[in-house]
């Protein structure tokens, strides 16, 4: 099986391309550097004609698509690259795919609900908030409605550690409190923390499934963004004095959150016999890393 991997170098598309895997695993993306040593493919997706010439090239089996805009705040403001880069390339990857008979992964987010009575199942009603969530939901019918195998997977608070990746959830606020800084975490957002290593090998198990339609996968841990600081100070030995519960409302982000959110991921469970890492199971892998070691070795 060929998969190939957009957004190589995001932390999920390296992770993907880090895998221990069967498949044979191609990365692409818009920068000219290759990544974890595997064929790769430097690329516009929004170019005309240049995901179609792509597949074509490598004639995947599946494609995974991690490449996305995910700030949300930015999202909110600058509309309408946020379209392009979140929608339009989900569409032109969907025409390129059935071109040459691929399957393609979507991924999708919380975010698509408005979080008033999370944590949620694929069945539950979808209201986004945001522009972002907006733009995913319109992302998840583009693939499903597309005469192709399509699969869409939610995800939510992705973390891990891998050189080179952007910070997360996890990596800013250990670093932050392993210098001495103070921080303030909104203590009324819900979710279930996804270790990224665990998402990456579910996403290679769905594509060797098979599977097609709309699954959850998220950490099996329900917790807020302040209990999750909390958690991960407790298990590095940090100062916990240091961490600050604040509002949503107080916190001045641009873009509206969806507060008691989460993501259920029975269906998910019952398909592949396997049940997502809770938040410490995450974190012991993570800091078993020789990289995570090198990167964080003056941690208590």
């Amino acid at each position: 099986m060929k998969i190939l991997v957009t957004g190589a170098h995001g932390l999920l598309g390296r992770s993907l391309l880090q895998q221990q895997s069967d498949a044979e695993l191609l990365g692409c993306g818009r920068s000219s550097e290759p990544v974890a040593e595997r064929p790769y493919y430097q690329v516009q997706l929004l170019e005309s004609g240049a995901a179609a010439s792509l597949l074509e090239a490598v004639r995947p089996d599946w494609v995974i698509h991690t490449a996305a805009l995910t700030n949300v705040d930015l999202c909110e403001t600058e509309r309408q690259q946020a379209r392009q880069i979140n929608l339009d390339i989900v569409a032109l990857l969907a025409q390129a795919c059935a071109q040459v008979d691929a399957g393609l992964v979507q991924l999708s987010t919380d975010y698509v609900f408005d979080g008033c009575d999370g944590p949620y199942s694929e069945s539950d009603a979808t209201h986004a908030l945001s522009h972002y969530g907006q733009l995913k939901l319109e992302s998840e019918r583009c693939v499903l409605e597309a005469p192709i195998k399509g699969l869409v997977v939610r995800t939510l608070w992705l973390y891990g550690y891998i050189v080179e990746a952007r910070p997360n959830l996890v990596t800013w606020p250990l670093a932050a409190l392993g210098r001495g800084e103070k921080l303030s975490i909104v203590d009324d957002q819900w979710g279930n923390p996804t270790y990224v290593d665990d998402l990456a090998a579910v996403l290679l198990q769905l594509c060797r499934s098979g599977a097609s339609g709309l699954y959850h996968m998220g950490g099996s841990d329900f917790l807020t963004r302040y209990q999750l600081v909390l958690q991960l100070a407790d298990f590095f030995g940090l100062d916990t004095s240091l961490i600050e519960p604040v509002s949503t409302q107080t916190a001045g982000q641009q873009a509206p959150r969806p507060l008691r959110s989460g993501l259920r991921t029975e269906a998910l469970e019952t398909l592949l016999y396997y049940r997502p890492l809770g938040f410490t199971a995450g974190l012991q892998q993570m800091a078993r890393q020789a990289s995570f070691r090198r990167a964080f070795a003056d941690l208590g």
